[in-house]
């Protein structure tokens, strides 16, 4: 394919002055191939049923879907610029390039800027008080339709080309080792002529366990301590003497406020338990967390599995949200009492097993335990996947000092966010003096986690 024809046209406004969409020469359409970049909510809102359509058909993970991307532009993208790079062959939508433009100000001017996957960090997020620095998403990437990959690849690099200089880089953060981005993005870089220098850092890590095809093969893939304890957990969910815990799950969409308000609860005490104020309390992230759960719980892809005391007052010790997707679950959340008495009778281990039973007979091939390094995700892991974070600049404009100057900024006024928040959630209501003895019992609880993390 000549690289020379095709053509750009933008769907809402125009792009920000310093792009300057319409200098970039228009070509002559070749066998109809164009790319369309959105930069406004109404064709992002516009491409929706497409979008769906392309995600089903494509190699994807829950995180490329449409009402994902959606629900988290809503609550993450105050003031900033969509960048949605579409990529048409004929009339049929071949690719997607989910793309924001991120930046950062310092005394009211913009000193640093980048695009960025949609799901990805934002570096001043606007809006309600927001610590979160890393993704919200765990995996981040291109939507493409099967034997597109190709030409695909081909423009969006040509697209790079002709608007990197008016970034300072462009970012793809949280990459999986399993996308086509590292076989065949990567080599046309490095092996082809378009001006573009890249660096690979390593990103985060998730566990995850690939299932067996039985749930007697399964238990013959683990160790013999490890095949003691998944069956001895997960004979407490079942009927007869070892049963401790029933295992419930929602009936009817009333129950959902209930099964969000017992879960948030169990994560809060959690994490305040180990020294941190806890994701969910930051409203932002809470009213994100409601309508995510809200909107795939109406499709039937998300569910609330909880343990509860099989003799006790139907109190609920444990919740795991779990998202179903192409044949493949996701640990989303998860939320424990770690009250003594209930936790050494393992609810979160139960709950594990009895779900993992469930998808091996369901014919489930994957069970993503998404990021993090807790210990029952290494224990229990056949796979840690290694995310990657991939680093796009001109390769003629050298690197500015101003913009790493700006990213160490931002890096501490992260941390200082955090702290802050923490100082906030410790201090709120409590006499100073009680408010200090809290707090550093505060930061001791932290320590000994991390220590021990």
């Amino acid at each position: 394919m000549n690289l020379k024809n095709y053509s750009i046209s933008t769907i809402g406004n125009d792009l920000p002055d310093q792009l300057q969409i319409n200098d970039i020469r228009k070509r002559l359409v070749d066998d109809h191939t164009e790319i369309k970049i959105i930069t406004e909510i109404e064709g992002f809102e516009a491409l929706e049923q497409e979008w769906k359509e392309l995600a089903w058909a494509s190699d994807t993970l829950i995180f490329q879907t449409y009402e994902w991307n959606r629900i988290w532009w809503k609550h993450f993208g105050a003031n900033k610029n969509l960048h949605i790079v579409a990529v048409y062959k004929g009339n049929k939508l071949a690719g997607i390039a989910p793309l924001f433009e991120d930046d950062i100000t310092l005394f009211g001017r913009k000193v640093y800027t980048c695009l960025r996957f949609l799901g990805s960090y934002v570096s001043q997020p606007e809006g309600e008080p927001l610590i979160g620095s890393i993704p919200y998403s765990d995996y981040l990437g291109y939507i493409i339709y099967p034997g597109y990959e190709k030409i695909f690849y081909k423009l969006i690099l040509q697209h790079f080309k002709e608007v990197v200089s008016y970034f300072d880089e462009i970012i793809l953060d949280e990459v999986s080792e399993e996308s086509s981005i590292n076989d065949k993005m990567i080599p046309l870089m490095a092996n082809c002529n378009y001006d573009l220098s890249y660096e690979i850092e390593q990103a985060s890590s998730s566990p995850v366990i690939q299932l067996s095809s039985s749930w007697n093969s399964y238990l013959n893939s683990l160790n013999v301590k490890d095949r003691y304890n998944a069956r001895r957990y997960y004979k407490r969910s079942k009927q007869g003497k070892a049963k401790v815990f029933n295992i419930e799950k929602l009936n009817h969409a009333n129950e959902l406020p209930g099964a969000q308000s017992d879960f948030i609860r169990l994560h809060q005490q959690q994490w305040n338990n180990r020294g941190f104020a806890g994701t969910f309390s930051e409203q932002r992230m809470r009213n994100f967390f409601m309508e995510i759960s809200n909107s795939f719980y109406e499709k039937d892809l998300l569910e609330f599995s909880m343990a509860v005391p099989a003799e006790g007052d139907d109190k609920i010790v444990a919740v795991d949200v779990i998202i179903t997707y192409k044949n493949r679950l996701y640990l989303l959340h998860r939320g424990m009492d770690e009250d003594p008495l209930y936790r050494k009778k393992g609810p979160g281990n139960v709950l594990l097993f009895a779900r993992l039973n469930e998808a091996i007979n369901d014919g489930v091939k994957v069970f993503d335990m998404l990021r993090g390094s807790e210990e029952f995700k290494l224990r229990m892991a056949t796979k840690i996947n290694q995310n990657k974070k991939i680093i796009v600049r001109s390769g003629f404009k050298p690197r500015g000092l101003l913009p790493g100057l700006a990213k160490k900024y931002m890096k501490l006024t992260h941390h200082i966010r955090i702290e802050k928040s923490h100082l906030k959630f410790v201090f709120k209501g409590e006499p100073i003096f009680k408010a200090v003895t809290k707090y550093s019992q505060f930061l001791q609880r932290r320590i000994k986690h991390k220590l021990h993390n």
